[in-house]
């Protein structure tokens, strides 16, 4: 007698367990297995991340895209990279990089930095969709006040790159700040984006956008978390599951640490790498547009490269890999080694992936 095939698309049974696999496991069963990207150099306020995880089945790739920052000249975020590995684990090589200025010639936008980059493939079209975050602020400010997500179309990772405008704009009142760092995901053929939305009071909530074509988007609501207004920010990776969308990823809490010493980058106070980050798991209610909590808890380091204290930034994005039975999470940490104190221009960050087997 045959085995019984208990792996179909995406869902999988481990023992009792059925459905998508559940957070508690993955995030109690996780192994630190490397780094995927290094920080361009070490520096303080040298970074890597911000990125999107995943794997592409016509190059039989795991691709992995970041945006490097650098604090010297005040040059910010000024790359969108798109990586790509062989099992997902060892060696990110380069396959394209875009740089700030190639985005403002393709977009016709001046950009003053950039954030949050999303990667996906269309499934109508096969085109290339990569969604990038950018700082269109009048005056230079660390950190940047006002962003908003452009996106850009190519038939191959090597382009030509086309641009199809931008695609979440500040046009309403919980965003009217900040519409960036989206995490988009495609279920049953549909795009969903869970953004930072920021208002003028400087409050940052998840938003929910919604697509057909990727390109079009149609904003939803800013969530709320079990029925309540919650602000935070929200990084990971959208998935299908029996009960609905679930998100797992990271979620930072605006509070600041006063026992870690942390320090402004200007006059804005634009705070950095001092909030709380924690390991979440939500089921996105769409009929309520609302977060209910399945998980939640606070980050655990366990590798040698993660600041005790605060070990995470906050970017984050996941992998359901039933090829290989297992679970892979890329996460921006915060080195221990070479940053000093907390702020924009002190912390170093690179992208470290832990795999948990299922």
């Amino acid at each position: 007698m045959k085995p019984i095939q208990k792996r179909k698309l995406n869902t999988i049974e481990l023992g009792h367990w059925k459905g998508f696999p559940p957070p508690q496991y993955i995030y109690g069963n996780r192994k630190y297995k490397g780094v995927a990207i290094n920080p361009p150099s070490f520096v303080p306020g040298s970074w890597c991340g911000a990125g999107k995880a995943l794997f592409d089945r016509q190059r039989d790739e795991y691709l992995l895209t970041s945006r490097p920052r650098v604090s010297k000249d005040n040059k910010r975020g000024y790359q969108a990279n798109i990586y790509a590995s062989d099992d997902g684990i060892n060696y990110f090589h380069l396959v394209e990089s875009l740089s700030k200025q190639e985005v403002m010639k393709i977009t016709g936008i001046d950009v003053k930095s950039i954030e949050g980059t999303q990667l996906l493939r269309d499934p109508g079209t096969n085109l290339w969709h990569f969604y990038i975050s950018i700082d269109i602020g009048e005056e230079f400010v660390w950190g940047g006040l006002m962003w908003q997500t452009v996106l850009l179309t190519a038939p191959k990772l090597s382009g030509p790159w086309k641009s199809e405008g931008v695609i979440l704009n500040n046009d309403q009142k919980y965003d009217e700040f900040q519409a960036r760092d989206g995490s988009i995901d495609i279920i049953d053929g549909k795009y969903y984006c869970i953004y930072k939305a920021k208002d003028k009071e400087k409050n940052r909530r998840p938003g929910l956008a919604t697509s057909i074509d990727g390109i079009h988007w149609k904003k939803e609501a800013a969530l709320t978390t079990d029925g309540n207004d919650r602000c935070a920010f929200l990084s990971g990776s959208l998935f299908s599951a029996s009960g609905g969308p679930v998100f797992i990823g990271t979620e930072m809490i605006d509070r600041i640490d006063q026992n870690v010493e942390h320090e402004n980058a200007d006059k804005h106070a634009v705070k950095h790498g001092g909030s709380e980050v924690r390991f979440i798991a939500y089921k996105l209610d769409l009929k309520n547009l609302n977060l209910e909590t399945l998980f939640r808890t606070k980050w655990k380091p366990s590798s040698p490269f993660e600041y005790q204290g605060h070990p995470l930034l906050g970017y984050s994005s996941s992998i359901l890999d039933l090829k290989n039975e297992r679970f892979l999470m890329y996460m921006e940490a915060i080195d221990g080694t070479y940053t000093k104190k907390m702020g924009l221009n002190h912390t170093v960050e690179r992208v470290l992936v832990y795999e948990t087997k299922l």
